[in-house]
């Protein structure tokens, strides 16, 4: 009794950094380079919105989507 249990798994992942809303309107080099400093583990797709992309989830992996005309991260990159 008195102690506290971590629900959800309790994993070292559970408090790795998962979305980068703060890099959206930056170029991708300078976008991808924030992720990996903040996310080793992870490798990045390159996109344009609106590209098809294989379905299904992937724990260590970042698609960056970026705007047609100006190249400029245009949604917010999440590990999935």
């Amino acid at each position: 009794m008195g102690r506290a249990m971590a629900v959800g798994g309790g994993g070292a992942s559970d408090h790795l950094k998962s979305s980068w809303p703060e890099v959206v309107g930056w170029d991708g080099i300078t976008a991808s380079l924030k992720i990996k400093a903040d996310r080793m583990d992870v490798y990045i797709e390159l996109h344009f919105v609106g590209d098809t992309v294989a379905p299904g989830e992937d724990d260590h992996r970042v698609r960056l989507f970026g705007d047609r005309i100006t190249g400029l991260v245009a949604q917010t990159p999440v590990v999935g």
